[in-house]
C-alpha cells in the first residue's frame, strides 16, 4: 500500500479562459489514483499573491507534503512569489516543493521541464503532470528578483511586452461577446497584435550593465531576461540555459530583421543544429549571461513578467536568487 501525502492545490478559476476551472475534475480523479489527498485554494476576488501567502500563515509546519499550482504561467509565477515571500519572513520555516499543472495559455515554466496538459488518443499529460507530485525528482529553481517582484520565466521590455499590451485590451473587448470570445482566441489573437504592433514600434536606446560591467550600448527593438528554458510558448532563445545555474540569460534584439531570425529559428521543435544556424549567419541577437543586469534606456518603455505587464520605465535593476525555490519535476524526459 503506497503511503498517502497531502497536498494543497492552488487553482485560478480564470487561467486558459477558464481551463483550469474547466480540467480539474479530472485532476481530482488523478490525485484520487494516486493515492494523494488534497485541500482545494480556488482564488477569485483577490490578487492570488497575496492570498496565497495569508493562506501559508495559517497553516502548519508539515500540513502539506506539496504544494501544487494549477494554471499559466502568471498563476505560478503569483504562487511562487508568495512562497517567496513567505520565506523571507519566516526563514527558519522549511517550505514544501511545489508542483506545476500546467493549465494555461503559453506554459513556458512547465514546458521547460517537459510537463504539459495534452489528452488525447496518444498521450495522457494531464495524468504525467499529478505523477509528477509524488514520484517528481526534486529541482532546485532560480527565481529572478525585480525590485519586490519575483520572475520565474522572463523579464521583457520593448516590443514583446507592447504586443502583450495589445493582446490585453483587445481580449478585455473580445470577452464580452461570446462568439468572438470562441473564435478569436490564444494565437489567433496574439498574432493579430503582432502584426498591428511590429513596424510600428522603434527600437530605442539602451545601456546593459551586466554583474558590473557594461555590456551593451546600442539599439534595443525587444530585451528578454530569461530564466527558464522555454519562451513565448513554442521558442528556444538559448539553447543551453539552466535554470538552476544561478545564472539569467540576456537576450537583445537590435532591430526587426534580427527579431524575425531569431523567432523563426528559435521554435522548440527545430532540429538543434537549424538553432544553431541563426548564430552561423550572424542573424542574432546579443545574448549573454549574468546574476545582477541593470538595464537605462533613453525613454520609458513596456515591461512585463511572467506574462504579467508592469508599469513602463527606463530603468531596471534585476538579479538572481540561485535555487531559492524547490519543485518537483519528471524523472523521465519530456
Amino acid at each position: 500500500m503506497i503511503d498517502t501525502i497531502h497536498i494543497l492545490c492552488v487553482l485560478n478559476p480564470s487561467s486558459g479562459n477558464g481551463l483550469g476551472r474547466q480540467r480539474w475534475p479530472a485532476v481530482e480523479s488523478l490525485l484520487k489514483s494516486f493515492n494523494i489527498t488534497h485541500e482545494l485554494f480556488m482564488v477569485d476576488d483577490r490578487p492570488l499573491a497575496e492570498a496565497v501567502f495569508q493562506r501559508l500563515q495559517k497553516t502548519a509546519p508539515g500540513d502539506y507534503d506539496v504544494i501544487c499550482g494549477i494554471g499559466g504561467d502568471g498563476t505560478h509565477s503569483q504562487v511562487i512569489n508568495a512562497l517567496m515571500r513567505f520565506r523571507a519572513q519566516y526563514p527558519e520555516l522549511v517550505l514544501p516543493p511545489y508542483a506545476l499543472i500546467p493549465l494555461g495559455t503559453g506554459n513556458d515554466i512547465a514546458k521547460s521541464f517537459g510537463l504539459s496538459a495534452r489528452e488525447n488518443l496518444f498521450v495522457s499529460d494531464l495524468r504525467r503532470s499529478v505523477a509528477t507530485i509524488r514520484h517528481g525528482a526534486d529541482y532546485f529553481l532560480d527565481i529572478g528578483r525585480m525590485g519586490d517582484l519575483h520572475f520565474v520565466d522572463a523579464v521583457t521590455i520593448g516590443l514583446d511586452s507592447r504586443i502583450l499590451e495589445e493582446h490585453n485590451r483587445y481580449k478585455a473587448e473580445i470577452i464580452k461577446y461570446p462568439l468572438l470570445r470562441r473564435l478569436i482566441k490564444g494565437n489567433i489573437l496574439y498574432t493579430y497584435c503582432m502584426g498591428l504592433r511590429f513596424w510600428n514600434h522603434d527600437p530605442i536606446e539602451a545601456e546593459i550593465i551586466v554583474d558590473g560591467k557594461k555590456w551593451y550600448n546600442g539599439p534595443v527593438l525587444n530585451l528578454i531576461i530569461n530564466n527558464t528554458r522555454i519562451y513565448g510558448g513554442e521558442f528556444v532563445i538559448c539553447p543551453d540555459s539552466f535554470a538552476n545555474d544561478g545564472l539569467l540569460e540576456v537576450v537583445v534584439f537590435a532591430g526587426h530583421y534580427d527579431y524575425l531570425a531569431r523567432y523563426l529559428l528559435a521554435l522548440r521543435n527545430n532540429p538543434r543544429e537549424i538553432h544553431k544556424m541563426a548564430e552561423k549567419l550572424g542573424k542574432v541577437s546579443s545574448c549573454t549571461q549574468g546574476r545582477h543586469i541593470m538595464v537605462s534606456l533613453s525613454r520609458r518603455e513596456a515591461v512585463q513578467y511572467d506574462g504579467e505587464m508592469l508599469t513602463s520605465s527606463d530603468k531596471f535593476d534585476i538579479s538572481v536568487s540561485s535555487r531559492a525555490i524547490q519543485i518537483k519535476i519528471p524523472v523521465e524526459s519530456g
